[in-house]
């Protein structure tokens, strides 16, 4: 996910703190309250863009798409430390896109609950591994010999769930 905040955050700063020296009401700082706004609509733009373009993909290529029902403000409010870049992928607004696209052409978008544990749970044997709760654990090892990344682990348990969840 291209970060288009993060790279245009020097730029709105600066024109914000042009901005801040100005007289309130002029008509230079009505242009320069312009031209921030502008830096926040080209912003918005490049990430629709962006969105719009990869659920397009997506929805050309599955027809089926499981995904986890996340609450990205929440997440970004929590503490891990990359709350800006949280709120900079538009996660809400890619799974309305995904939803759309996929419904247009006779696909499903099926969402897995935030409370189900797919990085816990082995994807082969299906054991439940309560240490995987910790986000510094990067390797799901099972006792079955499964080892493997905890995101691929928990991506097959998301497809899996959804799967079962879709209706016949």
């Amino acid at each position: 996910m291209p970060k288009y905040y993060r790279r245009s955050a020097a730029r709105l700063a600066r024109a914000q703190r042009k901005r801040k020296h100005m007289v309130k009401g002029s008509n230079n700082y009505e242009k320069q309250r312009k031209r921030i706004a502008r830096i926040h609509r080209r912003i918005a733009n490049q990430r629709k863009d962006f969105l719009h373009k990869e659920s397009a993909a997506i929805a050309k290529q599955y027809t089926c798409v499981c995904v986890e029902d996340l609450n990205m403000r929440a997440m970004s409010n929590r503490g891990f430390g990359n709350g800006k870049s949280t709120l900079d992928n538009g996660y809400g607004m890619f799974m309305q896109m995904l939803a759309y696209k996929l419904e247009d052409r006779g696909g499903r978008l099926v969402k897995v609950d935030k409370y189900y544990p797919s990085s816990q749970i082995c994807s082969c044997c299906g054991a439940r591994h309560p240490e995987m709760k910790e986000l510094k654990r990067r390797v799901m090892e099972c006792q079955c010999g499964n080892r493997m990344d905890r995101d691929h682990n928990a991506a097959k348990n998301i497809k899996t769930e959804g799967l079962r969840l879709l209706p016949a």
